[in-house]
């Protein structure tokens, strides 16, 4: 059933509500049509939520009473990410001290944190977001010692591309002190998403182009638009005399690619958009009338942009835990644990902000979505 109006209207047809549309998107994830909430890509085998992560072995030994030292580097704050992760150790049985440091995305409060890690020397570092690792572990072929932390265990998390951001060379083998989980669905899945949910012809990208994360999601959108004959309509945010992002354009691009004709608009795994601007950001859309796509979950979930296709936050904290015991408990090296993704995504539609944009989605792609109420 679907919302018109203010009224429930069973079986309604909506524009692109094709069975071609909705069984290509189904068949790129994994599934028909008729399983709902989590989806798998096809082929790609990997960690299944409903299956449960790898857990303590029957008849394995207790962990040890040994209480970890982990330091958690964030950048925005403690999240479902960071809950899944402490929940999984715990569940292990682990006994952990976290230190929690958080930049909220300001890279100059890294230098004083890399420095007290290198004196305290906790057993295990967990980082969030690409340009802090980036800015912790140093490129895999130049990190620095003295600048870098190359001597302690790291997991990364929220990480969408680590071989071309340098963090590693190879994700079946990190072969340094650094391993982590990706949490981005293919692009091509990505657009796959967004043409069942409706027939665009023109996709608006806000972007940050000090963010090596955004430059190269936007040169996927690129090829991948080009290919499936779409208008790219891209928008750089200006920056300021200091080279950083400037907020207060926000609305002005925005209106610029609704003028533009854009259709839908394109939230990337961008720190700085999807992040930290992201009540902003959707916001304005709305206000707009533009409907939204994100790659991540946290704006659809809390900030009301329209539709997501994204992995449980909670389930990849998870998925970086087991791969933090790992190193803990089996004193496996994190060169030897490969980076992955976690094989589980979710098409997330915000029902509140589909009602006020009226832009309805198909029902068969509503038959596997997670409806968000709120």
């Amino acid at each position: 059933m679907l919302h018109n109006r203010n009224r429930l209207v069973p079986n309604a047809p909506l524009a692109g509500d094709t069975v071609s549309d909705v069984e290509a998107l189904a068949e790129a994830l994994g599934h028909r049509p008729s399983r709902r909430r989590f989806l798998s890509l096809a082929g790609a085998g990997g960690l299944a939520l409903s299956g449960g992560l790898p857990g303590v072995a029957l008849g394995a030994p207790p962990p040890p009473e040994k209480t970890f030292r982990i330091t958690m580097v964030l950048g925005r704050g403690e999240s479902d990410n960071e809950f899944g992760f402490k929940d999984y150790l715990a569940r292990r049985g682990l006994k952990v001290e976290y230190t929690i440091r958080n930049t909220g995305g300001d890279m100059s409060l890294l230098p004083p944190i890399l420095k007290e890690i290198r004196e305290t020397r906790p057993d295990l570092i967990y980082s969030w977001g690409t340009p802090q690792t980036r800015a912790l572990v140093g490129p895999h072929d130049g990190a620095n010692p003295a600048e870098h932390i190359t001597d302690i265990p790291v997991v990364f998390t929220f990480v969408a591309a680590p071989i071309d951001a340098k963090i590693v060379a190879n994700l079946e083998r990190p072969n340094r002190n650094v391993t982590g989980t990706v949490h981005i669905a293919p692009i091509p899945v990505q657009l796959n998403t967004i043409l069942a949910y409706r027939p665009i012809k023109r996709l608006g990208v806000l972007y940050n182009p000090q963010e090596r994360n955004s430059i190269l999601t936007l040169e996927g959108l690129r090829a991948e638009t080009a290919q499936r004959g779409l208008e790219l309509l891209e928008e750089p945010v200006p920056l300021d005399a200091q080279g950083e992002p400037m907020p207060s354009t926000l609305p002005t691009l925005l209106s610029r690619v609704v003028q533009r004709g854009a259709e839908m608009l394109y939230i990337g795994p961008d720190t700085f958009i999807a992040f930290r601007n992201r009540s902003l950001v959707a916001a304005e859309a709305l206000r707009l009338h533009l409907p939204t796509f994100s790659a991540t979950e946290l704006i659809v979930r809390t900030d009301k942009a329209m539709l997501a296709l994204a992995s449980s936050a909670y389930g990849i904290g998870r998925f970086t835990a087991f791969k933090a015991a790992q190193i803990l408990l089996d004193g496996v090296k994190p060169g030897d644990i490969p980076v992955e993704t976690l094989k589980r995504f979710s098409v997330i539609i915000n029902m509140p902000t589909v009602r006020a944009l009226e832009y309805y989605p198909p029902i068969g792609l509503l038959n596997f979505a997670e409806i968000v109420e709120t």
